[in-house]
């Protein structure tokens, strides 16, 4: 079991509030996703384009009006018309008057109200201490109110890379911590994913029955079974043999027409095995299994947006999480091993066959994962879950 922070944000926050620390408060909030709530209908027309200003859901109380702004932790459940838009501190309160106020985590020990006059001349003075969203980046962060044991932890385990990368809670499945609109544009944008019916088949297409064997995982699975057959491991396969079994497994399976890609396939492969042990994300002797863990990492991806989209429930996007961690533990030795194949995928993905400068992030975020004493995978047994559903 992964032990949730000992102080989370919203208990510093609590504790500024109680020592009235206006300094310590805001600074805090300075280096924070914030959200701010939204009707589900205005979101959607900031979506298509068509909102001219920023329609706010304020929170009225004796005549006076409150702009709502939360931290992650702190969102309450607004229903289904009402979702969230996240952004920095000075986004989340920009445009409010001198007059105006707002009020922090409504409702929750950490609750703040301040006026306009009060914030505006605070982020004047403190405008270098506000971190942009885009540059809240590579941070792992373990939610206390998320999945700290058991299969679905595990499974969403299997996602970080991603998860850390963007900095958001790596053990969250919930629609409602999320940036709404963010969500839709980067399914649609980034992934692929337009609606609920481009959901599931995108879905089924990772880690259903859809699933097609790439030329890389095709390449690495034929390696094994070579390995096997003649009695070596994995890496001590040159390209050039390696290839020309390839196209002997071409030619007795009637497969011709891919030998070309197969071999430049193996090409790249090895190429990138090479990075990745320079980079330490392979031993020096050991090789690269399979890059499923790229699907898989994608898979839990995709269903947490999914359910943050509203093109699934909350059941559907648990089965998924749960079956693309099954397929992990099936395919993959360790947490290391799955990281060096995500890696492998991804570089994989790239048809210009180049390290992009996601690459570094990349690396970086493999060691973080393997060497933080708070990493799920320090304190998550990978094959656990798997000797218990053998017994």
């Amino acid at each position: 079991m992964i032990l949730p922070p000992s102080a989370d944000v919203e208990a510093r926050l609590a504790a500024a509030r109680r020592d009235s620390d206006l300094d310590r408060y805001l600074g805090l909030l300075a280096g924070e996703e914030l959200f701010v709530p939204i009707r589900r209908v205005d979101a959607r027309s900031i979506l298509d384009e068509r909102a001219e200003t920023f329609p706010n859901v304020y929170f009225e109380t004796g005549g006076d009006e409150f702009l709502q702004v939360f931290t992650r932790g702190a969102l309450p459940d607004f229903g289904p018309d009402v979702v969230a838009m996240s952004g920095a501190l000075d986004w989340a309160v920009d445009g409010v008057g001198r007059h105006e106020r707002v009020v922090f985590n409504r409702g929750t020990r950490s609750e703040w109200r301040l006026s306009g006059a009060t914030l505006q001349p605070w982020l004047d003075a403190h405008a270098d201490d506000v971190t942009p969203l885009e540059e809240q980046v590579e941070r792992l962060i373990t939610a206390p109110y998320g999945h700290l044991e058991g299969p679905i932890a595990h499974a969403l385990a299997c996602g970080a890379h991603l998860a850390v990368l963007n900095a958001a809670p790596w053990n969250l499945l919930d629609g409602r911590y999320h940036d709404y609109v963010a969500e839709v544009r980067s399914l649609r944008d980034w992934w692929g994913v337009p609606d609920p019916p481009g959901w599931r088949a995108t879905m089924t297409g990772l880690i259903g029955d859809g699933y097609a064997l790439t030329p890389g995982n095709l390449v690495l699975m034929l390696r094994l079974r070579f390995a096997a057959e003649y009695g070596l491991p994995g890496a001590e396969f040159d390209p050039l043999t390696w290839a020309q079994l390839v196209d002997r497994w071409c030619a007795e399976n009637d497969a011709a027409d891919q030998a070309d890609e197969l071999r430049d396939t193996v090409r790249r492969v090895s190429r990138c095995e090479r990075r990745l042990r320079a980079d330490g994300l392979v031993d020096a002797d050991g090789c690269v299994t399979t890059a499923l863990s790229w699907d898989v990492g994608r898979a839990v991806t995709i269903a947490r947006g999914g359910l943050a989209a509203g093109y699934c429930d909350a059941l559907s996007a648990e089965l998924m999480v749960l079956e693309a961690g099954s397929l992990a533990r099936r395919y993959h030795q360790s947490w290391a091993d799955l990281s060096a194949g995500y890696v492998m995928g991804r570089v994989l993905h790239d048809d210009s066959g180049e390290f992009g400068e996601w690459y570094p992030a990349a690396v970086r975020v493999h060691h973080q994962l393997l060497q933080d004493p708070a990493s799920p995978w320090l304190n998550l047994d990978f094959g656990s879950l798997s000797e218990e559903s053998d017994a």
